[in-house]
């Protein structure tokens, strides 16, 4: 291996499952806090040039795919001629017209670019177009040593801790599990049948059950913020100011508990049961509302005021393992989900 990135003069990588997850069209969910770490330390550290090689499907174009990048900020890191999709390469990974045209919008030959991602074929058939190539670990994470994290400019609702952020970031992904209960509700309520129908509303009851039972509870609740209170009042965090944490999951498992009860009566054929799921769904969607509201404008921000760069660096690392190995899986059914309902 000795010399084997030797004049390597650019770097280009891949997108999906490699800097982050595409969970639908044109939205891209950044790995933190190893994507930036990683694009900086190319750039600034190592003084390589930047770019990216993506595939966008057929219904993304490639402003699409510009958007999304911007959005998320890897585009601040890029070299302006970086960004190559197969739209205008006129080839995909893995063949090697995408790779040679990438190169030669650098002004570069393939030799002295490096491509990384986390698909084998897509590595190898960089090698094969002339590129040396790396294979990135996914799920990402553990090819990074935890190391403090700067805390950004704090306000009046954020301490500007990373911890703090990924957690009102996974609520934006919980918000969507709740607007789709709200959504099965209200058409429960307006005496939808579940069972009938061209598309059948019990496949999307099934999948929030589903989503609650083997995402919410057992990651978000027990192993994210359920840890993170204990430690900020291990910090010094009055314990009366977390105390609802507990005692509103203990509810929401009770309303979990109960639609999973509710939705296999459904399936059954007990008309009933459709009645009472749609109550269960009206307490779980006001439960939620009102407790993330109060963990995002208040709590995680006190918590976050609390910690040192290392206690942050050592929360996002501690979340990384404790939390899903991967999100994919959880973020497609949500996605699933809202395009069955129609949002």
């Amino acid at each position: 291996m000795k010399g084997y990135l030797k004049d390597i003069e650019a770097v280009f990588f891949d997108v999906r499952d490699t800097l982050g997850v595409v969970d639908r069209k044109g939205h891209l969910v950044k790995y933190k806090p190893t994507t930036d770490q990683l694009l900086e330390a190319m750039k600034q550290s190592i003084g390589l040039r930047i770019g990216l090689i993506t595939n966008l499907p057929d219904n993304v174009s490639r402003e699409d795919g510009v958007q999304m990048v911007k959005e998320v900020g890897i585009w601040d890191f890029l070299d302006p001629k970086g960004f190559i999709t197969n739209k205008e390469a006129g080839a995909e990974k893995p063949q090697a017209g995408i790779y040679e045209y990438a190169a030669r919008q650098m002004g570069l030959s393939p030799d002295k670019c490096l491509f990384v991602g986390e698909n084998l074929i897509e590595v190898i058939g960089a090698h094969a177009a002339g590129m040396r190539a790396v294979l990135k670990p996914f799920p990402p994470g553990r090819e990074f040593l935890q190391k403090s994290i700067k805390a950004q400019a704090p306000n009046e609702k954020s301490s500007g801790r990373l911890s703090e952020l990924i957690l009102e970031e996974e609520h934006l992904i919980a918000k969507r599990i709740v607007i789709c209960a709200a959504k099965i509700g209200e058409r429960l309520r307006n005496g939808e049948d579940p069972t009938q129908g061209g598309q059948p509303l019990l496949r999307p009851m099934s999948m929030l059950v589903w989503l609650t039972n083997n995402f919410i509870d057992p990651f978000h609740h027990r192993k994210e913020e359920e840890v993170l209170a204990p430690f900020g009042v291990m910090l010094g965090l009055d314990p009366n100011q977390v105390g609802f944490i507990s005692l509103d999951h203990e509810q929401g498992r009770n309303y979990f508990r109960g639609l999973d009860i509710a939705l296999r009566r459904v399936r059954a054929g007990d008309s009933g049961a459709v009645r009472e799921f749609s109550h269960l769904l009206s307490g779980m969607v006001d439960l939620y509302q009102s407790h993330g509201k109060k963990e995002d404008d208040e709590i995680f921000k006190k918590i976050g005021d609390l910690l040192t760069d290392s206690d942050d660096a050592l929360m996002v690392d501690l979340m990384s393992r404790i939390g899903p190995v991967d999100i994919t899986l959880y973020l497609a059914a949500i996605a699933n989900m809202e395009k069955d309902l129609g949002l």
